[in-house]
């Protein structure tokens, strides 16, 4: 609390005007260059170092160099002929084996035949006289069903049904 109340204090003598926030030591811009100067010259002096090359070239290192990157090239060359080695590096490896996988798995999946077998059921003739589904039915349905069958029938066929339902010619005539 103390610590909080010194800085409060310190703040109001700043912004009353009383003390400056940034002091400059005196003689500082004069004493400047001078030591600016001095820092150039601490570093070493280049022009006094002696000429010594650290970097040493082997002798007979460009006569020979032709022959040796021959030797480089061939050796790789025979080395990466070879598809085998090639296949075997697991930057080519790893993803092969994954695409195959993958491949022989989408495979197996389409190729699998799925049989669904719908259940059925079986509806008696008591079942269908207890419905309402027969009562929203009228002869012009059986018309239009009939009608869409592919079955073409014969004149035989149609009499044979006339026949069999007891149905007369006056009643047809008066329907038509």
């Amino acid at each position: 609390m103390k610590n909080y109340l010194n800085k409060e204090e310190e703040l109001r003598s700043v912004l009353e005007g009383n003390e400056k926030p940034f002091n400059i030591p005196s003689g500082y811009f004069e004493e400047l260059p001078a030591k600016i100067m001095d820092q150039i010259n601490a570093f070493p002096e280049y022009d006094n170092t002696s000429s010594v090359n650290p970097f040493n070239v082997p002798a007979g290192y460009f006569e020979n160099l032709p022959s040796s990157l021959a030797e480089i090239i061939v050796n790789r060359k025979s080395r990466l002929e070879s598809w085998l080695d090639r296949l075997l590096r697991p930057r080519i490896a790893i993803p092969i084996a994954f695409a195959t996988i993958f491949f022989l798995a989408g495979l197996y999946f389409y190729k699998q035949k799925s049989i669904v077998i719908p259940p059925v059921q079986q509806l008696s003739a008591d079942d269908l006289r207890n419905t309402n589904y027969l009562l929203t039915m009228d002869e012009y349905l059986f018309v239009d069903v009939l009608a869409g069958q592919k079955e073409v029938l014969s004149d035989k066929s149609i009499e044979q049904y006339l026949i069999d339902n007891n149905i007369e010619l006056s009643q047809l005539e008066n329907k038509l």
